[in-house]
Formats: C-alpha cells, sequence, structure tokens
C-alpha cells in the first residue's frame, strides 16, 4: 500500500469513528472519554509501524480533532485549547490530539529497536537514527512526550493569558493543589449545559457584551446597568448594580447556609451563622464585626470562619484583606475562650480553594469527620459555588428576582 492509499484509509476510519462518536447521545465528557481511550487506541498500531509523518498528521488529524473537541465544549474559534489539553489537577480535561499519540507511539517503536538485544536491530536503529520526520530518541518513554506537550501548553496558555484573562495564572499561583482533584472530580459529574460552562469561563468565552463587541455580534461592550464593560470578572463579581441587588450576596449565602446547615451536626457545641435561621454572631462578637460563621465547641474552642466567594485573580487578596479585618477581634476572643482559631474559606466563584482554606481541612479533622465526609462537605461547596454562579451569569442584564438560597 502506498503512503497516499495509507493516509486515504486512515483519514476515512479516524473521520468515521469521529462522526459516529458525535451522534452519539452522551455528555461532552463520555464523548471525550470515546475519544481518547477508543479512537487514539484504534490507530495507534498505524502510528506505530507507518512512516506518515507528524506534519502531516498536525496538519490533518488533529485539525479534525480540534473541531470536534470545540463542538462538543461548544468553544468558539476564538478560544485557545490549551487548557483543555493539560491535565485534570491544572482544571483542564487531559486531552491530547494525534500528533502527541503518534510521537508516542513512534517513540515506543524507536526505543524497542535501540534496547533489543538483538544486534543486527540495534544496528538498525543506528542507521535509521536521523528520522525524517521527527528525532524520538530524545524521549525515554512516552511520560516524556506528554510533560513536554504539556510544558509546551502551559507556556502558551500563560502568554495567551495577557488578552484572554488570568484564571489559569491565579489558580496556579494562589488555590490549593491538594482540593485541585476535588474540583475536577465536582465538574465532571455537573450537567451538560453547566460542565460547558465551566469550560467557556475559564477560557474566557462565554458571551458577554465585551466578548460580542469583539466577535462582531454586538453594537456595545457596556453592561446594561452601568457604564463599566461587561467582562466576565464585571458579572460574575464586579457589578456594583449587581452587588447592590444581592446577586453575589445569594451566591455567598448560599455556600454559608450550606456550611452553617453542616455543621449544626457537630456534637456538644453552638453554632452562630450570619444568616436567617441561625443564632447571629453578633450575640458573641457584637455588631461591630460580624464574621460569617462561629463554632464553639465543648472544650471551650471557639472557630471564626470567614467565607469570600470572589473572582480568581482575587483570591489571595480577598484572603488578606479579611486577616487583617478580624485580626483584633481574633485576640479579643481569647480571653474569653481556651482557643481561637481563624479559618480563612477563601473562594473563587468557580469554587476553588485559596490556599488560605488549608487551616478549613483542620478545621474539619479537628470535629472529627473523617476523611470522606471532608471530601463530601468540599465537593459540595465546589458544586454550590459553580452552580450559582452559572444562574448569575445565566441572569445578566435581567431583573434579579431575589430567588431562594441554592439547596444541593
Amino acid at each position: 500500500m502506498s503512503d497516499e492509499e495509507h493516509k486515504s484509509e486512515l483519514l476515512d476510519v479516524f473521520n468515521d469513528i469521529m462522526n459516529k462518536i458525535n451522534e452519539l447521545p452522551l455528555h461532552p465528557k463520555n464523548k471525550i472519554l470515546l475519544y481518547s481511550r477508543y479512537l487514539l487506541s484504534k490507530i495507534s498500531w498505524d502510528f506505530t509501524v507507518s512512516d506518515i509523518s507528524k506534519t502531516w498528521i498536525c496538519e490533518t488529524l488533529d485539525s479534525i480533532a480540534t473541531k470536534y473537541i470545540r463542538k462538543r465544549l461548544e468553544l468558539p474559534v476564538s478560544a485557545t485549547l490549551s487548557n483543555v489539553l493539560l491535565p485534570q489537577n491544572k482544571f483542564a480535561l487531559n486531552i491530547i490530539l494525534p500528533s502527541t499519540k503518534f510521537i508516542q507511539c513512534q517513540t515506543v517503536s524507536r526505543s524497542a529497536l535501540k534496547y533489543s538485544p538483538n544486534v543486527d536491530i540495534n544496528n538498525l536503529w543506528a542507521v535509521t537514527s536521523t528520522n525524517k520526520n521527527v528525532q524520538y530518541d530524545i524521549y525515554k518513554d512516552t511520560k516524556d512526550v506528554l510533560k513536554a506537550v504539556r510544558k509546551e501548553n502551559e507556556q502558551r496558555l500563560q502568554n495567551h493569558l495577557i488578552s484572554q484573562g488570568s484564571f489559569f495564572s491565579s489558580i496556579m499561583n494562589h488555590s490549593t493543589s491538594t482540593f485541585n482533584s476535588l474540583w475536577s472530580s465536582v465538574q465532571s459529574k455537573l450537567p451538560k449545559n453547566i460542565f460547558n460552562f465551566t469550560i467557556r469561563y475559564i477560557n474566557n468565552t462565554l458571551p458577554t457584551r465585551k466578548n460580542l463587541s469583539k466577535w462582531g455580534l454586538s453594537s456595545t461592550s457596556d453592561c446594561s446597568f452601568c457604564s463599566s464593560p461587561e467582562t466576565l470578572l464585571h458579572v460574575i463579581a464586579g457589578c456594583k448594580t449587581y452587588l447592590d441587588e444581592g446577586r453575589f450576596t445569594w451566591r455567598h449565602d448560599s455556600v454559608l447556609n450550606f456550611l452553617a446547615s453542616t455543621l449544626t451536626a457537630v456534637k456538644n457545641s453552638t453554632l452562630y451563622a450570619d444568616i436567617p435561621g441561625f443564632m447571629n454572631p453578633s450575640v458573641i462578637t457584637g455588631d461591630r464585626l460580624r464574621p460569617d460563621l462561629l463554632l464553639v465547641t465543648e472544650n471551650r474552642c471557639l472557630y471564626i470562619l470567614e467565607l469570600t466567594v470572589g473572582y480568581e485573580s482575587n483570591l489571595q487578596v480577598n484572603a488578606n484583606r479579611k486577616r487583617q479585618k478580624y485580626r483584633d477581634l481574633i485576640n479579643e476572643q481569647k480571653a474569653d475562650y481556651d482557643k481561637v482559631n481563624f479559618v480563612n474559606l477563601s473562594l473563587s466563584t468557580l469554587g476553588v480553594f485559596g490556599r488560605s482554606s488549608e487551616n478549613f481541612d483542620g478545621m474539619l479533622s479537628s470535629l472529627k469527620c473523617d476523611v470522606k465526609y471532608s471530601k463530601y462537605i468540599k465537593k459540595q461547596i465546589v458544586n454550590i459555588c459553580i452552580q450559582t454562579s452559572y444562574y448569575v451569569f445565566c441572569k445578566r442584564n435581567k431583573v434579579w428576582d431575589n430567588p431562594k438560597l441554592m439547596l444541593i
């Protein structure tokens, strides 16, 4: 079979499987899994034994895969795919393109020649070590290939963020990495529309007026409630009119309501929360400073929990502000309690835990919450953040109807 016939056959197989996957009534996550685990495996043997050039695969198969990935995730052409190609612990989908799989297969093929106990096969490797497409001998194994590709995508994404927002750089610098896997687990179980919302949020390709104006689909980029440009940050956490209407407070209180409802189960403790239905923290702290939640345990330990739900770029800023605000109050309460712990729970609007939130884990452990239950609590917090932010976004430029606090 000639090279052209081989390419044509491979292209037909690739397109046929892609079309069949696309027609299945599945969640986008499952379609991506079929692409990664079935389609790429199906063509691995061809990639291992063929002499097809990497250039052809990049120009042909990569472009087809990219088109289908965009379609499944509802990503516009303006969106970079660099973030979805990163691993899940970096808030991505762990997708690899055919060209990456091709390099992995060629690496396996070349290594088999290089390390074979047969001298003649070793000589074959030496004779063919100047590969006309790619020098695959630079990789020791397939994991090295993935590391190199992901490092390149991460750098590309960092450079692209100058114009596309700061989600990725903010979470890498200020998030709690141990919670990242929990975020991916929650995201994978979201309904299709909210799952795609998170992907487009991270890419900053949601239809804000700023983006619609850039795409030539809107005559103005301004918010309909104020004169500020309607960016993602503005809609999700920045509009003063939205703030005054209680949109952002509703999201914050939905998370707080879940926390308060959950922690009431702590035995021999007294809970105070700054939301209706619970004793108010002002009973202990007075009206000047009123933390979001207080928990007094049987061993005279006071937990002061302050919750912030803000934009990703403000994770550390919000944490520092709250720490400074409650510093004196913490010292004052030490006179009345044997131990005072300040829990600075700084979250992003998409449910990413800031680094200051690590003491929240310590609090749950001290309250005798086992690992499984602690994970449940953190996953529910992520879930509420994402779903309330989705609702806030959907209600942009619409009348706010003061909904009840969201329950999961």
